[in-house]
């Protein structure tokens, strides 16, 4: 009897040890399950981005949010004469980034510094909205940026970046288009291995900013702007400069100095002076910049969008530059039109940028 009892024992000892050891097999299947798929899910959150800017202060502000915004990975910068040379749009990136601690993460590479076609008019400075530096002329205190960060090689290691990951990276164009319809021309295959584009640009309504019926990003290179509408057939975004215009995305010089630059962020410290000084009295201020950045980080916040076939004229005595959409066929075509933001949200978007 002692000698059965204690065989029983030792059996029940040797299953319930083969039943923890199943248990922890279990757990442990279930904990490295987790693990893997919290990391595949954190690869998957990933939104990878190459920004492209002639900075402008709203350039600023789109880069600052990009770069604020969990999730969004700024692969590279690059610039374009727009609102300035191209070494000053450099400058002024720079100047953001050392304002966050950033100017040796992203690479900022210096693109064209003219337009693809036709030589651009001269601009006396004080003609210049943002001045001659883009940044208002604006003396500031302090260190100038490294301007040994800046790189040159823009369309060959773009296209590197673009190929390392195909069809994961989105294009966010806030000034004229020229690096990217020259990066189209050298490297065709990036027509197919970007994810989609973003454009700040255009116009829907045929209303612009410019001396004629044009935008002035798509006015400064319409070349530029044709080869990237006619060349890439993936999903075009744009928020045109109509949208840009609306009433409640417009925001009152008081709210924005008073409220939004009411802040020690010395990204907002920047931007204040930068800001201020082209406002006239009467002044509205327009973060059109931002705006795209928001409507690619927030898709939410686009309450209108209307899908078009388009082209942009490249003839027209006064209306070279503009975007032509094709109304007969609304709801075909690859380019979006943004025409409506929440207003609510992108102020709270802007308040939370301007925090410390």
């Amino acid at each position: 009897m002692k000698g059965s009892a204690l065989k029983k024992i030792c059996r029940m000892e040797k299953i319930s040890l083969i039943a923890l050891l199943l248990a922890a097999l279990g757990v442990l299947v279930i904990v490295v399950s987790t693990n893997a798929n919290t990391a595949d899910s954190k690869t998957a959150t990933i939104r990878r981005v190459i920004v492209d800017v002639d900075a402008g202060p709203d350039d600023a502000w789109a880069v600052y949010h990009l770069l604020k915004t969990p999730g969004v990975h700024v692969e590279a910068i690059s610039c374009v004469r727009g609102n300035s040379n191209v070494t000053n749009v450099g400058r002024n990136v720079l100047r953001i980034l050392t304002a966050i601690g950033k100017e040796g993460e992203i690479p900022v590479y210096l693109g064209s510094n003219e337009r693809l076609i036709t030589h651009a008019r001269m601009v006396e400075p004080e003609n210049m909205y943002f001045g001659s530096d883009g940044f208002s002329d604006i003396q500031f205190e302090g260190s100038p940026p490294d301007m040994s960060l800046l790189r040159s090689d823009a369309l060959t290691e773009l296209f590197k970046l673009i190929g390392r990951y195909r069809n994961e990276i989105t294009f966010i164009s806030l000034g004229p288009l020229t690096n990217l319809a020259l990066l189209f021309k050298v490297y065709p295959d990036t027509r197919q291995w970007i994810k989609e584009l973003y454009i700040m640009g255009g116009n829907r309504h045929g209303v612009g900013n410019t001396q004629n019926a044009a935008e002035f990003n798509f006015f400064n290179d319409p070349e530029a702007a044709s080869i990237v509408i006619n060349g890439y057939l993936g999903n075009i975004n744009i928020l045109p400069w109509e949208t840009a215009s609306r009433d409640n995305l417009v925001m009152n010089q008081t709210w924005r100095f008073d409220v939004l630059g009411n802040s020690n962020n010395p990204v907002v410290q920047i931007l204040n002076p930068v800001e201020r000084k082209p406002l006239g009295e009467n002044d509205n201020w327009m973060p059109c910049d931002v705006l795209v950045a928001m409507s690619f980080t927030h898709p939410d916040l686009v309450i209108e969008r209307k899908r078009y076939p388009a082209d942009v004229e490249l003839h027209g005595w006064l209306t070279r530059g503009q975007l032509v959409l094709d109304h007969g066929n609304e709801g075909t075509g690859n380019v979006t039109i943004i025409d409506n933001m929440e207003t609510a949200g992108v102020v709270k978007i802007l308040m939370h940028l301007a925090s410390v």
